[in-house]
């Protein structure tokens, strides 16, 4: 014990006459030892490598980072692990930095608590324990093997002295899975949890369930974002699925039923999910499948009953079936529901702002506003610093569209935005609207272009029942003539042939304006 006593201080010594650096001392085949009631303190820039272990038998290792340093390096590249599985200690993350951890190193029990920080742990694992109490893990995102992984197969292996409000895994978390679940869904019992999210305040976990006990590893991610190919559905049982996150769901056993489970996913203000309980009862687990092709649909149907949670804000949706492939291909998963009543959430169409004479005109069209109550439209002369300009009560339709104005808009340029509240007071942003307005400038827009079915014409105030719109071929064949009454005109171009089309405005003094429009 003495031997090793005087190759730590050793170790410390030199790390204290260069204490700015990272990587100061490396530790080969050494044994770190802690006696009964102390604690061994290593603070930083040591690397461990070929056969060096940290080991406790009564207390805690603490790993600190050099006070100057943006991060620290703590590698261990051994077969047995950095924590001998003899001991009962933790590794402690303390401090304000990131801590970073390279390689394959192995941990007993590791307990995450950094209090400012984060921590950055690459092809980490977790023999027992995993302690998330204070400050996130990231891993590397991506298709691969470079996760957190969670070895021991207990259900309870991963737990949190804050209910996962101040913890979790920022990336990709695997667990080696082998309790089978004893009751029939929902709530699935026993489960395994994955804490999971992103940045600090998107914590989305999952809930799974295996049909079997044969061992199986699975890895999840969550994603704050729009899904893969999201219009692609089949419909029914599927009336429309999130714009607004999705998760990735992967084994190593997707060749067999071994890893058929049970899935809960998780929702939260961010999902937009209804307010309304019956509304939020159409919820689906939707899984992105070759069936045939690819299309988003639901494995085993929807069931009633399987999305419990007090609120909009928290709670599970369960699917219908154990039968799944969670192979790459097959990895995507999300909120869906069957209802066109259930938001996830509300679709902004459009939102724009064009100049109109002496004022800046607003339009937007939404559909599943049933759970909105306010847009709020915002302005800034910046692009930053967005004040209240008005507010508009949602009229709560499947469809709706609104016009709005801003009746003093400075000369120059002037951003719009719309935030947009619904009824449990969460709240999302439209993307950003810029005007260059001059006193009496008239604008319009047509959108979108290429167009699909329906081409949108924004026109000024001005030009309604003063103007007439005729639409030609790119060879000049006359196609159709209309009289505006309104600002806004929307053109059915469905039935039009895929090609170059031109859309003139005819003003009564017998001037033209033309635009080329594409239709797909």
């Amino acid at each position: 014990m003495k031997s090793l006593f005087k190759i730590f201080v050793s170790l410390f010594a030199i790390t204290a006459a260069k204490s700015y650096g990272q990587q100061l001392v490396r530790a080969t085949n050494i044994n770190l030892v802690t006696t009964a009631g102390t604690k061994l303190v290593i603070n930083g820039g040591i690397s461990f490598i070929g056969t060096s272990l940290l080991k406790s038998t009564a207390d805690s290792i603490y790993l600190y980072t050099n006070a100057p340093a943006s991060s620290a390096d703590w590698l261990d590249s051994t077969a047995a692990g950095v924590m001998d599985i003899t001991s009962t200690g933790h590794v402690f993350l303390n401090g304000n930095t990131r801590q970073k951890f390279y390689g394959k190193t192995r941990f007993y029990n590791h307990t995450i608590r950094n209090v400012n920080g984060d921590t950055l742990l690459s092809s980490c694992e977790v023999r027992n324990l995993l302690h998330l109490d204070t400050g996130y893990v990231y891993t590397k995102s991506g298709y691969g093997n470079d996760s957190l992984l969670v070895s021991n197969t207990a259900t309870a292996a991963i737990v949190s002295t804050s209910n996962y409000t101040k913890s979790w895994v920022n990336g990709r978390l695997s667990r080696v899975a082998n309790v089978a679940t004893t009751v029939t869904p929902p709530p699935i019992s026993p489960f395994y949890l994955f804490p999971i999210g992103k940045t600090d305040s998107l914590y989305a976990p999952v809930k799974m369930a295996k049909f079997n006990g044969n061992s199986t590893t699975w890895t999840m991610e969550y994603f704050d974002g729009l899904p893969f190919d999201y219009l692609n559905t089949q419909s029914p049982p599927i009336d429309h699925i999130s714009r607004m996150e999705y998760w990735e769901i992967t084994s190593n056993g997707s060749a067999g039923p071994d890893d058929d489970a049970y899935i809960s996913l998780s929702w939260r203000g961010h999902s937009k999910v209804s307010s309304d309980p019956v509304k939020r009862d159409s919820l689906v687990v939707a899984n992105y499948l070759n069936l045939p092709g690819f299309i988003w649909t639901i494995p085993g149907s929807h069931a009633p009953g399987r999305a419990i949670g007090p609120d909009s804000l928290s709670g599970y949706v369960t699917s219908n079936t154990t039968t799944y492939d969670f192979d790459f291909p097959q990895r995507r998963f999300t909120l869906g529901t069957y209802s066109k009543y259930n938001a996830l959430p509300i679709k902004l169409v459009y939102f724009t702002a064009i100049g109109d004479g002496n004022k800046v005109r607003l339009n937007w069209e939404v559909e599943n506003e049933q759970d909105t109550r306010t847009y709020e439209i915002q302005k800034s002369l910046t692009a930053s610093n967005f004040t209240h300009l008005s507010s508009v009560a949602s009229r709560q339709l499947s469809q709706s569209f609104y016009t709005d104005y801003d009746y003093a808009p400075a000369t120059g340029w002037n951003f719009y935005r719309l935030k947009i509240f619904d009824k449990a007071g969460a709240f999302t942003y439209s993307p950003v609207r810029p005007v260059y307005f001059g006193k009496g400038l008239e604008e319009v827009k047509i959108f979108p272009n290429p167009a699909t079915d329906v081409l949108h014409i924004q026109l000024p105030t001005s030009y309604i029942n003063a103007v007439t719109l005729q639409v030609h071929g790119i060879d000049g064949k006359f196609i159709s003539m209309l009289k505006p009454n309104a600002n806004t005109v929307h053109l059915n171009v469905m039935t039009l042939p895929a090609g170059t089309y031109l859309l003139s405005i005819i003003k009564n003094d017998g001037s033209k304006t033309t635009y080329r429009f594409i239709k797909n």
